[in-house]
């Protein structure tokens, strides 16, 4: 490194892969090893905090001892190169490390990965992550060995493999090899077992080890509604799209083409996207089940789970191509049968969906152990979502509401409704007893005949 490149690094400041140390010790080891343990990096030695260089004070022994300590304090030992380099009549020392190949290295038996502009120590649970990355593994790889093969259900498998096979076009042969072939049996010794994922897919008892708590909520202390989903986890993907559908508003556009589009105040696709990275990426081995919450202006979902050791929500948002499933084994599968399509962008896609259908951006933060996203209901140009299905006057599903239909078109029986209006016939039902309940409507007629009429305003 030239004396301009070193001016150039200097005047950038200190970032995720750069750090300045007035002079060595162990917290510049420290670093090293975090740089190692991420992207790797560079430690400039001889500048203050301010970024004022004041040099450093070096003989000819002492880079060669430094580097000695590197070695005797690290495991795997670290051998970075070692620069030093003279500036305006001081002397500085470039510590460069690249990225290790054998993850994670410690320092003094400890180890730390590099955030933004700090160091963050790694759980022990993080460490295991970084060593089955290095492996090309995660848990769900492991055998469940208080399962046997006979636990999965046969039915779950051939549903799920047809799937993958009519999104890539091939052939997987019977059950079995498809287990085999996607590692979801694991031999151990004379035995064989399902993987966890395995069990996650397919297990004919729910585990519990899968719940979902998805609630109605009307402020933050109000439950409306709730419900525990557990099942296979593609089961649980559409039990709770299902719920959320049913909860959320819609409206019907009237285009001059003989069928009306309708638009679900949120984007259904991005919405699901969400959905299903809780599932792919929630940390099993906790068992603290995931949360959904809708509320009338937003919708919030929790999962428990910290974020990868070497991802930040930055590069989430940003859809970097460095993100690393936390269950490695699930999000293959669900890329192969079509659900995602592939790594580390459907986060980004889903925001940027959000934004483009006229809503907030969503809120991406770590909370209490886990990930939280906050999906705003509030439109850009100051509109609130129609909120929960089932306000003051009947809405049907936001565009159209059904107490203005019933005044415009008198008589309608519930079949001519739930054609015309394109919604299921219970949620209508529940509809028109909430207004029949308010006495704003009535029926009138016999029960072949009759049809539904509003009441006289006073």
């Amino acid at each position: 490194m030239n004396k301009k490149e070193l001016e150039e690094l200097i005047k950038k400041g200190e970032n995720s892969n750069l750090e300045f140390k007035e002079r060595f010790g162990d917290d510049v080891i420290e670093s090293l090893v975090a740089f190692a343990n991420g992207s790797g990096g560079k430690i400039i030695i001889g500048i203050k905090d301010n970024y004022a260089i004041n040099g450093i004070d070096i003989s000819k022994e002492s880079l060669q001892n430094w580097l000695n300590e590197i070695k005797t304090k690290t495991n795997p030992f670290l051998t970075p190169k070692a620069e030093e380099i003279g500036m305006d009549g001081s002397k500085l020392v470039v510590f460069e490390v690249q990225e290790f190949p054998i993850k994670p290295v410690s320092f003094k038996g400890r180890y730390f990965i590099r955030k933004n502009n700090s160091n963050h120590q790694l759980s022990l649970i993080e460490v295991n992550e970084a060593y089955l990355q290095t492996k090309n593994s995660s848990w769900d790889f492991y055998p469940d060995k208080e399962a046997t093969i006979k636990d999965l259900d046969e039915n779950k498998i051939t549903k799920l493999k047809k799937q993958i096979e009519n999104n890539l076009e091939i052939n997987l042969g019977t059950n079995q090899n498809f287990l085999k072939k996607y590692s979801l049996i694991v031999k151990d010794g004379n035995k064989e077992y399902p993987s966890f994922a395995a069990m996650l897919l397919f297990s004919k008892e729910p585990l519990r080890i899968t719940d979902i708590q998805i609630g109605l909520f009307q402020d933050n202390v109000t439950i409306k509604k709730n419900k525990i989903i557990r099942n296979d986890l593609v089961s649980e993907i559409e039990e709770v799209m299902e719920f959320i559908k049913s909860y959320i508003t819609k409206e019907f556009i009237i285009t001059g083409r003989p069928q009306r589009e309708e638009r679900w105040h949120y984007p259904l696709k991005a919405l699901r996207e969400f959905v299903i990275n809780a599932v792919v990426h929630r940390d099993y081995r906790d068992g603290v089940h995931s949360q959904i919450k809708i509320f009338p202006d937003k919708i919030v979902l929790w999962n428990i789970g910290k974020l990868p050791f070497n991802l930040t929500i930055k590069e989430i948002e940003e859809g970097t191509e460095k993100s690393y499933p936390r269950n490695k084994l699930i999000a293959e599968i669900f890329r192969d049968a079509g659900l995602i399509e592939r790594y580390g962008s459907g986060a980004y896609r889903a925001i940027r969906d959000f934004i483009e259908y006229g809503l907030d951006k969503p809120l991406l933060r770590e909370a209490v152990g886990g990930i939280e996203v906050i999906i705003f209901g509030k439109r850009k140009n100051g509109g609130v979502n129609g909120g929960v299905n089932g306000g003051v006057n009947g809405g049907v599903n936001g565009g159209v509401n059904l107490l203005d239909y019933i005044k415009k078109n008198p008589g309608k029986r519930t079949s001519q409704m739930e054609d015309e209006l394109k919604i299921a016939k219970r949620t209508l039902e529940r509809y028109l007893k909430k207004l029949k309940d308010e006495g704003k409507i009535e029926f009138k007629g016999s029960a072949k005949t009759g049809g539904y009429y509003a009441k006289d305003e006073k």
